[in-house]
């Protein structure tokens, strides 16, 4: 048998595996490249527009890890870190590199707890790299490997659905899993509980109260949906353009994209088909709502890329939104629309948005913290004014609704007990001062729209202003 026939009692010596050299961007649950393109869209797009047509030079691996947020805050692949942990039970020795330099690879090593050395952009040349290794190694590379690497390595290591570049003719030794993200991460990305607001598209074809046929309301249920595709369409828009600012909220810091439990392509094709669906429907529907529909996304996506660090303006945009929604319900029915009720629906909302700003600051200010960064740079100095300016259009809201219903409703006679509808007056008053008072004391601490669909003296408010409604027709 040769060689093989050694004396039953000698050992054989055990060869040690090769080390497994890790890129640092093969770590991170989050697809730089793209997120780099998404940071130059918010930021400058110009820039990315030339970089697009090929006036300017794309940046590589090393350049978006370094122009990129802070890397203690980047996501972490957990696929990859249970592959390592496991490998290195083996006793195989990881090392790290990353060719931004050797301070981002050092933070990550921090994270991680797990690589023998971290080296320099330097050590990774061939002759430099077979001298410290001093032997062969196995590649965990990002999804550019160096291609002086490719051509040292013994090995590679790749995800699940990846490809090997393109021209290398290296094994694959092992791969990483990578599993389809969960169902309910989509639903949490899109946001459908926000469709609740979308809900306001019904108020005009309920005030036109007899004067609707069921031809109102299967048009206004078309808006409905639609206005949903677009709200989803915008809230993903704004979580890829917000990764940054999102990863240093405590709260916000879970949304799927940013934790890198979505993938930010995926993403951006959901955002295609949302917008393609939306403006399908909008097809089915009189051409005034696809134009009220339009002002929607475009003023969304206005408000996600600019208007939303804006102190103040952000607070009109909201209310702007909202009251688009009363528009584009006013726009599907066969009613004339009312002036009166978008002016009511304009002061109401904005009065709502100046309580989730105001909520957001005063949570802040009872954590220590003073100013708002990502949201305009509110400071607590701005408290006593969002509180006044809300208060104020409280008051304006209910007093407006009182006028569009003298001016208004009374001289229409469209509804056979009118007198029903001024218990609304208080009703109205008494729920939105409420708020108001629940935002001082701090107990407001999300969207004050979502506060109503959960809090039980709102729901049973909301019951009775349906009541007085349908007992005025």
């Amino acid at each position: 048998m040769g060689a093989a026939s050694r004396r039953s009692g000698e050992r054989v010596p055990q060869l040690s595996p090769p080390v497994l050299l890790v890129e640092a961007e093969a770590l991170l649950a989050t697809d730089l490249e793209t997120e780099a393109a998404l940071a130059l869209l918010r930021r400058d797009p110009l820039r990315l527009l030339r970089r697009a047509i090929g006036f300017d030079r794309e940046p590589d691996g090393a350049q978006r890890m370094a122009s990129l947020a802070d890397p203690r805050l980047l996501p972490l692949d957990p696929e990859v870190l249970r592959f390592l942990e496991g490998e290195r039970a083996t006793g195989r020795r990881l090392l790290l590199f990353s060719r931004a330099g050797p301070e981002p690879a050092r933070v990550l090593a921090e994270r991680t707890g797990m690589f023998e050395a971290v080296l320099d952009p330097e050590e990774t040349r061939p002759e430099r790299l077979r001298a410290r290794l001093g032997g062969a190694f196995v590649l965990l590379a990002g999804e550019r490997p160096d291609p002086s690497l490719l051509c040292s390595a013994v090995g590679l290591v790749l995800r699940e659905d990846a490809l090997p570049p393109p021209g290398s003719d290296l094994p694959v030794v092992a791969r990483v899993a990578r599993p389809r993200p969960p169902l309910r991460l989509w639903f949490r990305a899109l946001r459908l509980h926000q469709w609740a607001k979308n809900l306001l598209v019904f108020v005009p074809v309920l005030l036109a109260g007899p004067l609707a046929s069921a031809g109102d309301y299967g048009r206004t249920l078309l808006a409905f949906l639609a206005l949903g595709l677009l709200a989803s369409g915008g809230y993903l828009v704004n979580d890829l353009l917000d990764l940054e600012a999102d990863r240093c909220h405590p709260e916000k810091r879970a949304r799927p994209f940013a934790a890198g439990t979505l993938p930010l392509r995926s993403g951006i094709v959901a955002v295609a088909v949302l917008l393609v669906a939306a403006a399908a429907l909008s097809l089915l529907l009189p051409r005034a709502f696809a134009i009220a529909a339009g002002g929607y996304l475009v003023l969304t996506l206005a408000y996600s890329l600019a208007l939303k660090r804006v102190a103040l303006l952000d607070v009109v945009v909201l209310g702007g939104l909202f009251s688009l929604r009363v528009l584009a319900g006013a726009e599907v029915i066969s009613t004339p629309l009312s002036y009166w009720l978008l002016t009511f629906s304009m002061f109401f909302f904005l009065s709502l948005a100046l309580v989730k700003r105001h909520a957001e600051l005063d949570q802040l200010a009872r954590n220590g913290g003073v100013a708002l960064s990502d949201r305009g740079g509110y400071t607590t100095v701005d408290l006593p004014l969002l509180l006044a300016l809300g208060l104020a259009t409280t008051v304006a809201a209910t007093l407006i609704y009182v006028v569009y219903l003298v001016a208004e409703q009374f001289p229409r006679a469209i509804y056979a007990r009118p007198g029903w509808l001024w218990l609304v007056f208080p009703i109205l008053l008494f729920w939105s001062v409420r708020v108001w008072r629940l935002a001082l004391h701090g107990r407001m601490s999300q969207d004050p729209v979502l506060f109503a669909l959960t809090d039980r003296p709102s729901l049973a408010m909301a019951a009775a202003v349906l009541a007085c409604l349908f007992a005025a027709w």
